[in-house]
């Protein structure tokens, strides 16, 4: 009985003495990560020749008012899950929507007959980086630092806004 004792004991107190500093370390971690992911990109297939776009024609196109690129070319959104922290910044940054009133709006858009096509749901960003590189009118979001060579991250211009949104900016040109 009491070498059980002790046994439980001992492992409450190194349990213990690592807790505090596993504790110490994390505030410092999360610091860092919400640091190095602060603005969002918004981003099209490398073959796009658009630059810039306004936040005005941004707003349009997630809403499904604007269906064609300069070119002619269609345009298809590549959105991430409802929930993620992306996807909520950009509606509230952009539409001045949640989640639930961006939802509603496509819906009665598609029973009007004015939404041609719904956004491409993707779960992570590194689909919806793959979907854009492969669709060559695709438009999508990631955070800034998720953007590599495969895309190419647009300017948005328009009216500076200092709003955030679950820690994420729109950085506006």
């Amino acid at each position: 009985m009491s070498w059980r004792r002790l046994i439980l004991i001992v492992v409450f107190v190194v349990g213990a003495e690592e807790t505090p500093s596993l504790a110490a370390r994390q505030p410092a971690f999360r610091r860092a990560d919400s640091a190095a992911h602060t603005s969002l990109a918004i981003i099209v297939n490398a073959q796009n020749p658009v630059r810039e776009l306004s936040l005005a024609d941004l707003r349009r196109i997630l809403l499904g008012e604007m269906t064609r690129w300069p070119d002619g070319r269609r345009i298809t959104i590549a959105m991430r899950d409802s929930g993620q922290a992306e996807r909520d910044a950009v509606l509230r940054l952009v539409c001045s929507m949640s989640d639930q009133d961006f939802t509603r709006y496509l819906l009665q858009a598609t029973f009007r007959g004015e939404l041609q096509s719904s956004p491409k749901i993707l779960d992570t960003s590194n689909g919806v980086r793959r979907f854009v590189f492969n669709v060559p009118g695709a438009i999508g979001y990631v955070r800034s630092d998720e953007v590599d060579g495969s895309v190419k991250a647009l300017t948005i211009t328009g009216v500076p806004s200092a709003r955030q949104a679950f820690g994420l900016t729109l950085p506006i040109k």
